[in-house]
Parts: C-alpha cells; sequence; structure tokens
C-alpha cells in the first residue's frame, strides 16, 4: 500500500529560481547557446530567398590611342518562388529545428543544474559522514583507554590494546580520505556555482509518476522534434527533384568613355522553370535521408525504453532509501532507550562514563545515518528530475 501512494505521487515541488545555484560565466554561456540558436533558426526560415546581387566593374583599355574605360553597374536578382512543396517544407524545417536545439539548450540546462543540486547535497553529506567518523574516532579513543586500562590491571593481554590502536588508525585514515573526497567536491562544485555551498535552499522534490515522468520528458520530447526536422528533410530533399520555378531579373548600366562618353542602360526579366533530368545520387540522396528519418523514430522509441527504465531504477533506489531511513528511526529509538538506561546504571554506579558517552555518540551516529540517507534519497529525486521540462 505504502509504495503504491508512493509511487502515485504527483509532483509538488518549489524551484523558485533554481537556475540561480548556476554561476554566472555558466549562465551567460546558456543565454548565448539560445540566442545563437534563436538566429540559426531564423537564418533558415528564410534561407530559400536568394540575395540582391549588385556588382561593378572598372576596366581600362589602350588598344587604341586614347585609351578607353568601360564603367559596368548590374544589379540582378534570381529568386525560386515554387520548388514542388521545397519552401513549404524549408519553412517547416527552420521551426522544428528552433524546436529542436531549444529542447537540446533546455537538457544542457537541466544536467548542469543536476550536476550542481547533486554535487551540493553529496557535500552535504560528506559533512555528515566526517562527523559520524569523528563519533566513531572518538569512541575508539574510548575504547583505547578501556583497554589500557585492563591491560595494566592484567585483564587483557596487549594484542587487545594494539588492535584497538590499530582500528583508531584506520579510522583517522577513512577521515583523511573523506576530506579530499571533499576537497574534490568542492572543485567540481565551484566550476558550476560561485554560491557557497552551505547557503544554498534546495528545491523541495517529490516523486511523480512514470505516465507524468514521461509526458515531460525533455530527452523524448527532443527525440520527437528531431523526427519532425528528419522528415521535413526528408521531403525538401525529394523536392529537389521535381520542377522549380524562378523569376529572374537584372539592371545593368555601362558608361563607356572613348572620344566621347556613352552611356547604356537595359534591363532583363523573365521566368525560369527547372528540373534535374538526370541525377547519379538522386536515389541516394533520397535513400539517405529515408534511413535517416527512419533512425530518428528508431531512436526516440529507444530513448522513450530507456527513460522508462531510467525512471524504475531510481524509484527502486528511493524505496530501498526509505527502508534506510526507517531503519534508522529505529536505532535512533533503540540507542536513545539504551543510552537512558545506561545513564541510570551509571547513576548506580554499575557504569562508566565510557559506556554513557560510548552510547551517546552511537545514537548521535544513527541520527547522522538519518540525514546521509535522506541526502541519497534527494540525490536520486534529483536525478528524476534531470530530463524534466517543469523546472
Amino acid at each position: 500500500m505504502f509504495l503504491r501512494v508512493f509511487l502515485n505521487c504527483l509532483i509538488i515541488f518549489s524551484v523558485a529560481n533554481a537556475a540561480g545555484i548556476l554561476s554566472k560565466t555558466k549562465k551567460d554561456i546558456l543565454k548565448n547557446e539560445k540566442e545563437q540558436n534563436k538566429k540559426s533558426s531564423d537564418m533558415l526560415k528564410f534561407d530559400w530567398i536568394n540575395p540582391i546581387n549588385l556588382s561593378y566593374t572598372h576596366s581600362k583599355s589602350d588598344m587604341a590611342i586614347p585609351s578607353q574605360t568601360t564603367d559596368t553597374f548590374n544589379i540582378s536578382l534570381n529568386q525560386p518562388i515554387f520548388r514542388s512543396g521545397g519552401i513549404y517544407y524549408a519553412i517547416k524545417y527552420a521551426k522544428a529545428n528552433r524546436e529542436f536545439l531549444k529542447l537540446t539548450t533546455s537538457l544542457k540546462e537541466k544536467s548542469l543544474l543536476n550536476s550542481a543540486f547533486t554535487t551540493l547535497l553529496s557535500l552535504k553529506n560528506i559533512d555528515l559522514k566526517i562527523k559520524k567518523q569523528k563519533l566513531l574516532i572518538k569512541n575508539a579513543d574510548i575504547d583505547i583507554k578501556r583497554k589500557k586500562e585492563q591491560y595494566l590491571s592484567g585483564v587483557l593481554d596487549s594484542s587487545f590494546l594494539d588492535n584497538a590502536v590499530l582500528s583508531k588508525n584506520r579510522l583517522e585514515i577513512a577521515l583523511l580520505d573523506m576530506k579530499s573526497a571533499k576537497a574534490d567536491l568542492l572543485k567540481t562544485f565551484h566550476t558550476l556555482s560561485s554560491l557557497d555551498y552551505k547557503t544554498v535552499n534546495l528545491p523541495h522534490l517529490k516523486l511523480i509518476n512514470l505516465q507524468s515522468y514521461i509526458k515531460n520528458d525533455l530527452v523524448v520530447k527532443n527525440a520527437k522534434a528531431d523526427i519532425k526536422q528528419q522528415n521535413y528533410l526528408k521531403k525538401m530533399t525529394i523536392s529537389n527533384y521535381f520542377p522549380k520555378i524562378s523569376l529572374f531579373g537584372s539592371y545593368n548600366h555601362n558608361r563607356t568613355k572613348y572620344i566621347t562618353t556613352r552611356n547604356n542602360s537595359y534591363k532583363n526579366y523573365g521566368i525560369t522553370i527547372s528540373m534535374p533530368l538526370f541525377d547519379i545520387n538522386r536515389g541516394k540522396n533520397i535513400e539517405l535521408q529515408k534511413l535517416k528519418y527512419l533512425k530518428s523514430k528508431l531512436e526516440m522509441i529507444d530513448k522513450k525504453n530507456s527513460e522508462k527504465e531510467l525512471y524504475k531504477a531510481i524509484i527502486k533506489k528511493i524505496v530501498l532509501y526509505r527502508k534506510k531511513i526507517d531503519l534508522a528511526k529505529e536505532e535512533d529509538k533503540l540507542y536513545s532507550s539504551l543510552l537512558k538506561t545506561t545513564k541510570d546504571l551509571y547513576a548506580g554506579g554499575e557504569k562508566t562514563i565510557f559506556d554513557v558517552q560510548t552510547m551517546q555518540n552511537s545514537l548521535n551516529g544513527t541520527i547522522l545515518d538519518e540525514k546521509i540517507y535522506q541526502n541519497d534519497l534527494d540525490i536520486e529525486l534529483f536525478k528524476l528530475y534531470e530530463h524534466e521540462e517543469r523546472w
């Protein structure tokens, strides 16, 4: 019952200004990329419109005396107005391309956000693990003191004391490794954000069901956008081998200077109907574009399946972390009870202060475990939102 409610829970989150975690440089790069995408798509939209050409030529000949100079001025245009649907598909392709690029950039932005937040959570986790490791070292210190007293009183031989010292050394080496891991995480975080990780407020994320996840999945939407643009490219390619109608026109002005000066102006204009009669690569070009279109459809199915499997894997991990949190809570209750009993026994002279301190440290360690598991769960939730359009 718990799992059913857990999996069917809809999204409830507060992610206002989530992108604020990214550094100014990262945000500027993303902004620049969005602008580039817009300009690129605008160019594609009007790519079928040919430029108006202007040319000027100045020439001089000394074959005769006096020499002859000629100035030629020309404005010309050759513009297709019908390409068997090619113009229509070119405009449609530009629109599909804009959507594809927009989704591609959004995916990149979400990936950066996910990396920033998951690294932040990993930093919070390593801080908690360092605290827990220090508690374990405190308990190891207490154990050494106990073993030392027992050794000096003849209750234990030196091997027990040696093992206690070695155990503490291993814990201290592990602590140094944790501090090194934290330095690596800080380096990663600072490549993504200029904020102090301790002051960043995390978005509050909850589970989304599979249907909602796939519906708003940017990977799937990006694949669908690619299908559209590949379809229009295929139709554009086919239209290249059908009739094309173009208007052409030019204005020409010649000025010749030889003994006297002569000016001559004239216009050319008309209509051209053309169609390729033979192109050795015609079939291959069309077939190639059809294969690209088919590939984009297959990739969309593949990505959709991959996202479904990713969702299932994340959900399994979330459920496991939820169980770990519940176990940590049970341990909290157990250690709290044991600590109370130990304090009572200490007051009665049946336990030492070392017993109380050890139990207190163990209790504090389980409290830290609960927080660590919660952060691990949140990391999985952020993975679930990495491809989500809505934040």
